[in-house]
């Protein structure tokens, strides 16, 4: 048995130990939580940190570039999918001396009447006027020869020789309404142009072209202008069809010109509410004999002086000066895949659809006018010859390529449209 004095004092010794021992397991833990939680922080700034914040600036960089694009591609206005583009004008840069000015060609006549010089500092006009110096140039050269012309510069100019600077003051002053995003009144100015008798072969083509790339934009395409008078937007009905649209509206043109500018491969498949483009007739044709040429015009039948030109197309006509000069109205007599008997012998017939028909897809009946109503058995027509375009093997009828023929088919209008053949 151990003595009381050893008892109380190994109580004692174990009673500190145990103490001691205990006393010292919380600050053990609490300094191994310290040492964690500084290795996690560690861990953190060092790696994971840096990663994020990449990654992030990545997904912001790619989010600003993804908006930038959607931003540069959404249109002015907020469309739906099947609506035309519409062209918004914006501010037109006023012309030189110009205020409120009701008519382009006002300000042009009064230039040309005070032979004052037209300024146009737009850069972006460098590479057309270039263009017309040539066109010019060349005119001038067609108009005279070069000894003549230079005696007469000395001299007296001769109004053929003075007219290459009215011509340019007006397709200068085009090109700034265009420039201005008004090319409805570019091309009423440019098509006055055309139909003055005051210039010349080149200076005409010049002009053609001009239009064209113009009339590209404002008829044959999907986007309506606002202030075109031809265009104008439609709502798909419920029991609409582009045949019952194009009767409807009395757009005086086949209902296939919808379908062609609004670029629509299938006409059965229109939607309601969708919006579309219409364009408004009537059209006519005048055909140059000298230039195997078909030019379509857009007016009023009886004000051809009016009349706005919209696109060329080459054509052949009748051998040995077959084909009639005259004045011509569009009959009723107007077919898609016409067959056809030869006038000269009726034992060569072709059915409809025949691949061999000399006469193509379309037939485009006209009959005379006035002095010219003897005149009833001509027309326009496809061709299966394309080489024929541009000479006169015809028997008098007015021969277009295929896609030309198409078109000129679309815009003209039965008992509406006129024909003129000239020299």
């Amino acid at each position: 048995m151990s003595l009381p004095s050893q008892s109380s004092r190994n109580a004692t010794r174990s009673s500190q130990v145990h103490y001691r021992r205990s006393s010292a397991g919380p600050i053990r833990k609490l300094f191994t939580v310290i040492v964690i939680l500084a290795l996690i922080a560690l861990l953190w700034f060092t790696l994971i940190r840096p990663r994020a914040s990449k990654l992030a600036a990545d997904q912001q960089d790619q989010t600003n570039a993804t908006n930038e694009n959607a931003l540069a591609n959404t249109p002015p206005s907020t469309l739906r999918e099947d609506e035309p583009l519409v062209i918004r004008n914006s501010p037109a840069r006023p012309l030189p001396g110009a205020g409120n000015r009701p008519d382009p060609a006002q300000e042009v006549d009064q230039a040309l009447a005070t032979n004052t010089p037209t300024n146009n500092t737009n850069t972006a006009n460098t590479a057309n006027t270039d263009i017309l110096t040539t066109a010019i140039d060349q005119a001038r050269s067609e108009s005279v020869p070069q000894t003549q012309l230079q005696s007469q510069t000395q001299n007296q100019t001769p109004r053929e020789v003075n007219n290459p600077a009215g011509i340019r003051l007006q397709l200068d002053a085009a090109n700034r309404l265009v420039a201005s995003n008004d090319r409805v009144g570019a091309r009423k100015l440019l098509s006055q142009t055309l139909l003055s008798a005051d210039i010349t072969h080149t200076q005409a083509q010049y002009l053609r072209d001009e239009l064209t790339i113009i009339n590209n934009q404002l008829l044959f395409s999907p986007v309506v202008d606002p202030n075109d008078p031809m265009a104008e937007t439609y709502t798909i009905k419920s029991g609409d069809s582009l045949s019952k649209i194009a009767a409807q509206r009395e757009l005086a043109t086949h209902w296939k010109l919808i379908a062609r500018i609004n670029q629509i491969a299938d006409p059965s498949k229109i939607r309601l509410g969708q919006n579309i483009k219409l364009i408004r007739g009537p059209f006519h044709a005048v055909v140059h004999k000298s230039a195997h040429r078909l030019d379509i015009f857009h007016g009023s039948p009886a004000d051809p002086d009016s009349w706005l030109f919209i696109k060329s197309f080459d054509v052949g006509l009748g051998s040995n000066d077959g084909t009639p000069v005259g004045e011509f109205v569009v009959s009723a007599n107007k077919l898609e895949n016409p067959g056809w008997v030869n006038p000269r012998d009726a034992r060569e017939q072709y059915s409809p659809n025949d691949p061999d028909n000399p006469i193509g897809e379309y037939w485009i009946g006209i009959t005379g006018v006035g002095q010219y109503s003897s005149l009833t058995s001509l027309g326009l027509h496809g061709t299966i010859d394309p080489d024929s375009i541009g000479s006169d093997e015809s028997m008098g009828c007015v021969r277009l390529a295929d896609g030309d023929i198409d078109v000129v088919y679309e815009l003209l209008a039965e008992h509406i449209s006129r024909v003129l053949i000239v020299p």
